[in-house]
């Protein structure tokens, strides 16, 4: 078990780092932006996370754990990314609107959450409806002009019901 001063220290960091997601950008965020806001050196820093995605995998890890009980596996087949998009809580939906416009952040985000519910998945059939949802959004990032995860998943959903793709054949 970690001691009380590791465990303090590990939530400054996290609670930090939302301080600042809430103003700027992922993508800008920088660990010396963390550790001068925490009021820390970087050797501190080190010592609990590899680097700024390591943390946000944590921050999404930790946020998914907490509603795990309410993961609800039958919506989740029949409409994935409005479950997901479900998953928001309320001091952190403004946060997540602002950050969701960063591409970096955006994409570090679903990995981050895609690998969290394959560790939480139950079945094969889940597994395989996450490896679709992966390959829905490779296509999405590779259009010229991608639909938004936030406002167009009922669109994806769609995608996933009808094994298809708008526009080809």
């Amino acid at each position: 078990m970690a001691n009380k001063t590791y465990t303090l220290m590990h939530e400054h960091l996290l609670d930090t780092t939302g301080e600042l997601l809430s103003t700027m950008p992922f993508s800008k965020i920088t660990v010396k932006h963390i550790c001068e806001k925490a009021e820390v050196n970087r050797n501190t820093f080190y010592r609990h996370f590899d680097d700024k995605f390591d943390l946000l995998d944590v921050i999404v890890k930790e946020a998914l754990q907490l509603m795990a009980n309410q993961f609800d596996v039958d919506f989740f087949l029949q409409a994935p990314f409005t479950a997901i998009n479900q998953f928001a809580f309320p001091d952190s939906l403004s946060i997540l609107d602002f950050q969701l416009k960063d591409k970096l952040f955006e994409e570090q985000f679903y990995n981050a959450v895609f690998k969290e519910l394959a560790a939480m998945a139950s079945s094969s059939e889940v597994l395989w409806l996450l490896g679709n949802m992966q390959v829905i959004r490779i296509w999405n990032n590779n259009l010229n002009k991608p639909y938004s995860f936030q406002k167009d998943y009922a669109l994806f959903d769609q995608i996933i019901r009808e094994k298809k793709f708008p526009g080809i054949d």
